[in-house]
């Protein structure tokens, strides 16, 4: 099997790592974000919040308690 896929010049590797990163892709589709990297608090005005990293979903922030408070909400715009 090693020397059909040498022979045919295919790189295995970047074909798994490109077929894992379609099923991660096709996961997150699924099962939808887990917001699970969040950033620091921001401040505008008189709201804070921390974001998402990976979809940039916001959840209110309580900076007296330094906790998250409510659900998750998308900006507008």
């Amino acid at each position: 099997m090693e020397q059909v896929v040498e022979q045919a010049g295919i790189d295995i590797w970047a074909l798994i790592s490109e077929r894992f990163a379609q099923t991660k892709k096709g996961l997150r589709r699924l099962f939808g974000c887990w917001h699970l990297k969040m950033s620091l608090p921001f401040t505008r005005g008189t709201e804070s919040y921390r974001t998402c990293v990976t979809c940039g979903a916001r959840r209110r922030f309580d900076l007296d308690q330094w906790t998250m408070l409510g659900g998750f909400y998308y900006p507008k715009g």
